[in-house]
């Protein structure tokens, strides 16, 4: 696969851009593109099957590839290019992107008050007392 030929070039006060491309010996097609502003204008494609045993079949291709690219723009220019029928239209925009789903709410939050603790129930508690009243909290937990 050869690469292929690119060129942006203006004309009646329009740019256009020719594209030009070979698809190798897998696709032996060399398929030209007439682009303005994004539309595709018009396309031509060129089998090249009958020479895939030719002895310089790079040098063939890349001349039948330099040849198409050359063609299509003198084509457009003495307005011989069969031009698309939706190539007059305007390029559309993209759609929209569909909006999101709304937002869920954030789930209320109560707000409980601390339990009020007179300064007698306050006692330091050891460190077994914390690991098994967090154990007894996390099995009541499990057993809702």
């Amino acid at each position: 696969m050869l690469t292929g030929y690119n060129t942006d070039f203006k004309f009646d006060g329009k740019i256009y851009h020719c594209q030009t491309e070979d698809g190798g010996i897998n696709s032996p097609f060399i398929t030209s593109l007439m682009y303005h502003q994004g539309a595709i204008l018009a396309s031509r494609k060129t089998s090249y099957a009958d020479i895939l045993r030719a002895d310089c079949l790079e040098d063939v291709v890349r001349e039948l590839m330099m040849e198409q690219h050359k063609q299509m723009i003198r084509d457009l220019m003495q307005n011989k290019l069969e031009v698309n029928a939706n190539a007059n239209a305007q390029p559309q925009a993209a759609p929209a992107p569909k909006a999101a789903a709304p937002a869920r709410p954030a789930p209320e939050v109560k707000k409980v008050p601390p339990p009020s603790l007179k300064p007698e129930e306050v006692k330091e508690k050891s460190l077994d007392d914390i690991i098994l009243e967090f154990l007894a909290q996390d099995d009541k937990a499990k057993n809702k």
